[in-house]
């Protein structure tokens, strides 16, 4: 199978560098205006193509100049004939589960990895009872991989982690292909329709030997944010920097760090349209990371 041919989106009309590490450090360049999500291919559109053999698109990587290496998450696109995923699931009125929940990815829904198993997050604006979670893996034809499901309960709105143990039975992830997941919350028992969805794209990639030795000779987790964040790796920085969150809920810099990667994925209150898209915005922004879940 061919592998991914790369391209550049540079963001524009002087764009500030994000995610400051260090004082002379910066990793993240915004280049999200919206908080609005795609729609879903599960919902009206039907599957991918099957026999699409377009892989993801992403912007090659600037050769680093001082200390300043950055990435534009929202350049990252699904395969070329592929579906978007869908950042934001709502239900029906009246069901027992709070909406819209929106999955914590970039506006292109595609993000990479270098994790064969990657963590995924939600917020999630209301509480939750013990309810199911069903998480699915396809290939690019939408070819069931590998599905399970899970309760999850929460007391209060906020930001919910979900990863896999190193035991379990997540199905190994292929580099240079692209995998759809689907995440699915069942709010009724026995009625789908009242379920919510949301889904998103991964594409794995292999690190060089200097990049593997660079992450091995640091306990650091600011220090593995460079490398994650240098060469696009969605997965690993958002979950980086969420169990740095977690840990260190009033750490201001740690917060500040959080938020400005947020806002470079399109929640940034002064940069979206109506006050309902800057009210959600706002939400996430102050949400707490409530936990992050480990699954067999």
């Amino acid at each position: 199978m061919a592998r991914p041919m790369f391209f550049l989106h540079r963001a524009t009309l002087g764009l500030t560098l994000l995610l400051q590490i260090v004082v002379t450090n910066s990793l993240i360049v915004p280049a999200a205006h919206s908080v609005s999500s795609p729609p879903d291919g599960r919902e009206g559109q039907g599957a991918v193509t099957p026999g699409s053999g377009d892989r993801v698109q992403q912007p090659e990587q600037p050769s680093p100049t001082g200390n300043s290496p950055f990435t534009d998450w929202n350049a990252f696109t699904p395969p070329q004939r592929g579906i978007p995923g869908r950042r934001e699931g709502g239900g029906t009125r009246g069901t027992n589960c709070p909406s819209p929940i929106t999955a914590l990815i970039p506006e292109s829904t595609m993000g990479r990895t270098a994790s064969g198993q990657p963590a995924f997050f939600l917020y999630i604006p209301g509480t939750l009872d013990q309810k199911i979670l069903e998480f699915e893996i396809t290939d690019e034809t939408d070819k069931t991989l590998y599905k399970t499901t899970f309760p999850l309960s929460i007391d209060r709105p906020g930001i919910v982690g979900i990863q896999w143990s190193p035991n379990s039975k997540f199905i190994t992830l292929e580099e240079n292909k692209n995998y759809r997941w689907y995440l699915t919350i069942k709010c009724s028992n026995g009625d789908s329709s009242n379920d919510i969805l949301v889904s998103g794209w991964i594409n794995p990639i292999a690190l060089s030997a200097d990049q593997k030795r660079q992450l091995e000779q640091t306990q650091d987790p600011l220090e593995k944010l460079k490398v994650y964040a240098q060469e696009g790796l969605w997965y690993e920085t958002m979950a980086t920097l969420a169990a740095l969150r977690l840990e260190k809920s009033t750490d201001s810099t740690i917060k500040n760090q959080w938020n400005e990667l947020l806002k470079s994925i399109g929640f940034d209150p002064n940069q979206t349209i109506t006050q309902n898209q800057k009210n959600k915005a706002q939400a996430i922004l102050e949400a707490p990371i409530l936990k992050i879940q480990t699954n067999q």
